[in-house]
């Protein structure tokens, strides 16, 4: 390796470090990914600080919202397949019909939900005291959608609609892609895990990943942490009856192949798990005039598509350059975006430098 190029890369190594240090990170599991293979991976500090359990290539993360990418992903190859339309009406696939309280005559499509724009609110009054410590949430999509959509539901209220009709105003919904991960369920007649596992997971060689607890070894998954001000404070693993808008835990060697196969124009290895024609309908800007930086469940940044996540003890991005098959992941187990951000330029600019790409 050139002199110059080490340099760079030893750069790129102390400048992470020092946001870690500044920001308190435990943790960090990053890579960068070019043409199809990997040609930067680190891993930092650590999954467990009580047990001094170090990061890993294979420690799992919780991915928050990047999670949402998967989601689109299998209800795109039920479209793909001719199960289900973009515009119709998602009632069409339900045994009962979600209607927006102050618009019913009009129809929630899939189109809408894919894109933010279905009149679907998270209320987090409602939300909130549904995220459970310690296991999977025992309340069933089956149960959850109509419980909270439907006027005489158990989580029902008011708030849980915008005051915007359905197709006319952007607000971020994480229930609407719960709503998404159901009609996965509906339409293909299995779980969304097992759906997700026999169609994108296993296919790829995910076999550590998965929407639930239940199905992973704990002991490998990156303890959650939150700042005091003097102290981390650990966090148990949780879950949500939302979990199909951000509970996926994999490790940035599994991510690395998921995104991958997205940059490779929806396959990898022989294994192809979209048509570049859908994953190009998902890289499109479907209501321009409501939201300028988002496609379905991929976000837009710059010349990058790809999605953000956080939540508690969780700070990930994964974002990909097509044009150029340029793409940086990177994970923490703390949950603070600028620091997330400022690690995400850093590798971007010693990828630049050392490596001559584009983005």
């Amino acid at each position: 390796m050139p002199d110059s190029r080490q340099r760079t890369l030893d750069m790129l190594d102390s400048n992470i470090l020092d946001v870690m240090s500044g920001s308190h990170i435990p943790g960090v599991a990053a890579c960068a990914v070019k043409d199809g293979n990997i040609v930067w991976l680190k891993t930092y500090g650590y999954a467990d600080l009580d047990l001094d359990i170090s990061v890993t290539n294979d420690t799992l993360f919780m991915l928050g919202s990047v999670s949402k990418i998967v989601t689109g992903v299998a209800f795109m190859q039920l479209y793909e397949d001719g199960l289900v339309d973009l515009d119709d009406n998602i009632n069409d696939y339900l045994s009962f019909d979600i209607i927006h309280p102050s618009y019913p005559s009009l129809n929630i499509t899939p189109r809408m939900l894919l894109s933010h724009v279905s009149g679907i609110r998270d209320n987090w009054n409602v939300l909130g005291p549904l995220e459970i410590s310690g296991s999977d949430s025992p309340v069933s999509l089956e149960e959850f959608i109509p419980g909270y959509l439907l006027s005489n539901g158990t989580y029902y209220h008011s708030l849980n609609f915008n005051s915007y009709g359905p197709g006319t105003h952007y607000e971020y919904t994480n229930v609407g892609s719960t709503l998404i991960g159901y009609l996965v369920e509906v339409i293909s007649g299995e779980t969304f895990e097992d759906y997700c596992q026999e169609n994108i997971f296993l296919p790829l060689g995910m076999t550590e990943t998965s929407w639930f607890l239940a199905n992973l070894n704990v002991s490998t998954i990156a303890v959650p942490y939150v700042y005091s001000g003097s102290s981390h404070v650990a966090l148990e693993h949780y879950s949500s009856p939302v979990y199909p808008c951000g509970f996926v835990r994999t490790s940035i060697l599994q991510q690395a192949t998921f995104m991958t196969m997205l940059m490779s124009g929806g396959a990898i290895g022989g294994t192809r798990i979209l048509e570049n024609s859908t994953l190009q309908i998902m890289m499109t800007h479907h209501y321009p005039e409501l939201v300028s930086d988002y496609g379905f469940y991929l976000q837009h940044y710059d010349v990058m598509w790809g999605h953000g996540g956080s939540g508690p003890g969780c700070s990930t991005r994964t974002f990909f350059y097509p044009e150029a098959d340029e793409g940086v992941i990177v994970m923490l187990n703390l949950q603070d975006g600028a620091a997330l951000n400022s690690i995400h330029n850093h590798i971007l600019n010693g990828m630049r430098t050392a490596y001559g790409w584009l983005s």
